[in-house]
């Protein structure tokens, strides 16, 4: 099962790149922007109803701060580990893209006469088999 493992993650072609990016920025816009109406909304509302100057700064500045240190600390976590989601996601994606590309190649040249091998679990195993059934 081991020597069915792709070793390395990052593929050098242009399709993972924009699926990492397509997928990670899928995930961090939407939560951007509820962080932030979360953020205005929120402390907005405390203020009106606080509703005096004074008792506003006393009150929210301490709150803010500690809502800004743990949005500080938890954001890039959180980008991380939607980094790495990603980067499985376009993996199990481009991964087989990949494979399909260099075996074609690899028939087309005339250095591969076998079927185009595929995990079982990849993502364009039913167009592999499809490709082998046509080259037959």
């Amino acid at each position: 099962m081991e020597q069915n493992r792709r070793k390395n993650k990052i593929i050098q072609g242009p399709i993972q790149k924009k699926l990492l990016l397509l997928v990670f920025f899928a995930a961090v816009i939407p939560a951007g922007i509820i962080t932030v109406c979360l953020y205005y909304l929120i402390f907005n509302l405390l203020a009106w109803q606080i509703g005096i100057p004074e008792a506003v700064a006393y009150n929210l500045i301490p709150v803010a701060q500690k809502v800004n240190l743990i949005i500080m600390i938890t954001i890039p976590i959180a980008l991380i580990i939607i980094w790495v989601i990603a980067l499985e996601l376009s993996h199990r994606i481009a991964g087989p893209i990949y494979r399909l590309e260099k075996d074609l190649d690899a028939i087309i040249a005339g250095t591969k006469k076998g079927p185009i091998q595929l995990r079982k679990n990849d993502l364009l195993k039913e167009l592999a088999d499809k490709i082998n059934k046509a080259i037959r």
